[in-house]
């Protein structure tokens, strides 16, 4: 009985203490004081016209990026890049070289409190922060919808399939959705990892991809490791499965399973599949002849 009672607190607290610092850990945010693109060569050395941006969230937060323009003239194609919930935009150098590779632009952002960029995340808050870089490449870059492919890797993911969900529903089409390493939700991932909880009831950010992904009807084309510990290769499946079949254009999803990949080797042990995928996916999109 004395056992019991203690391990029943023991259990409370923990519980009690995975409310309070869910969202340290689910954030574990790369700080900067400044990360200028000038900074890093091997970027500036691809991407000829790189400059640093900042963005003023809806609710005034600053967020800050860069905007990797190769040529002097923009090319028919922007990538916004939403990356994982680790570190920054600077430890993604791979994925600007390889979209350079295949002469697209790159507008890739820090959520508010990575890097540089002000405020504490939140899923709101980098819901906010897709929207206003939606926004910023629309309005202040000039680009239209269907020249904006919008890619996400894991958590990052959960944010760009937020933003192709709003932008769809609101009636214009981005030129696709690339995921990477994702999810159906943060609910099921959290389940997974923290079976031991009753997370149904703890989760503050639920990232429901599942219920987002059906309203979007632009090309998707989806990534994932057969050997992922983080985000299992089912829930991926789960979230292909409630995926439209076809776009609004006509373009089937597509789902490439990469083996023996775990959760963040997806670019050093895929590389060259990832770029001939992501390519020929981008190709097929412009061929399309619009209504």
């Amino acid at each position: 009985m004395h056992f019991a009672k203690n391990f029943l607190l023991f259990y409370l607290a923990v519980i009690a203490l995975s409310i309070w610092f869910q969202r340290t850990l689910m954030y574990p945010a790369g700080r900067a004081v400044q990360l200028a693109v000038a900074e890093f060569p091997v970027t500036t050395g691809k991407f000829s016209k790189a400059v640093d941006v900042e963005i003023v969230s809806g609710d005034n937060e600053k967020i800050r990026g860069w905007f990797l323009q190769a040529e002097k003239n923009r090319g028919d194609r922007l990538v916004l890049f939403f990356h994982g919930n680790g570190s920054h935009r600077a430890r993604r150098l791979s994925w600007y070289e390889l979209f350079r590779s295949i002469n697209v632009d790159v507008l890739a952002i820090d959520y508010r409190g990575y890097a540089d960029s002000e405020g504490q995340p939140s899923e709101n808050a980098l819901t906010e922060d897709a929207a206003a870089t939606w926004k910023y490449a629309t309005q202040t870059l000039g680009y239209r919808p269907d020249q904006i492919v919008i890619a996400g890797e894991s958590l990052g993911g959960g944010v760009g399939v937020k933003l192709a969900s709003t932008v769809c529903q609101h009636g214009e089409q981005p030129a696709g959705l690339i995921l990477v390493s994702t999810f159906s939700s943060m609910l099921d991932t959290a389940r997974n990892r923290f079976w031991w909880l009753p997370v149904r009831f703890l989760l503050i950010d639920r990232y429901r991809s599942d219920l987002e992904i059906p309203y979007v009807t632009c090309p998707v084309l989806q990534f994932h490791g057969t050997t992922d510990s983080i985000v299992p290769l089912p829930l991926a499946q789960r979230l292909q499965e409630v995926t439209p079949a076809k776009s609004k254009s006509g373009v089937a999803k597509k789902l490439v399973l990469f083996r023996g990949t775990g959760h963040n080797d997806a670019m050093n042990r895929n590389g060259k599949e990832l770029q001939e995928e992501i390519h020929q996916w981008i190709q097929a999109g412009k061929s399309i002849v619009k209504p």
